[in-house]
C-alpha cells in the first residue's frame, strides 16, 4: 500500500502544471468576479445579459487585461517582405 502512494505522489508531482487558457473578453459582476472564458464579444454580451449583480443588475463585458494573442495568430498577420529577386538581363 505505501508503494502504491509512494509512486502515486512522484506522478503527481512530477506531472507538468496545467496553464489556464485565456480569452479576450470577459463577463465582469462587481469588483471581485469576472469570467474570461469568451472568445469573442458577442458570445460574452449574450452571457452579461443574463448575468443578474446585486448593484447594476446585469454583468458587463471588458476586454481581458491579462490576454495575449497566439505567437502564430499575430506573426500570420503580418506581411513578409517581398523576396528579392535577382535580375539576369542588365
Amino acid at each position: 500500500m505505501g508503494k502504491i502512494f509512494a509512486v502515486g505522489a512522484v506522478l503527481l508531482l512530477s506531472a507538468a502544471p496545467l496553464a489556464a487558457e485565456e480569452f479576450p473578453w470577459c463577463v465582469k459582476l462587481d469588483a471581485f468576479t469576472k469570467n474570461c472564458a469568451f472568445a469573442n464579444y458577442e458570445a460574452c454580451a449574450a452571457v452579461a445579459n443574463s448575468a443578474a449583480n446585486i448593484a447594476t443588475g446585469v454583468g458587463r463585458c471588458i476586454q481581458n487585461p491579462d490576454y495575449k494573442p497566439p505567437a502564430a495568430a499575430s506573426s500570420a498577420r503580418s506581411k513578409a517582405a517581398p523576396a528579392k529577386t535577382a535580375n539576369p538581363q542588365r
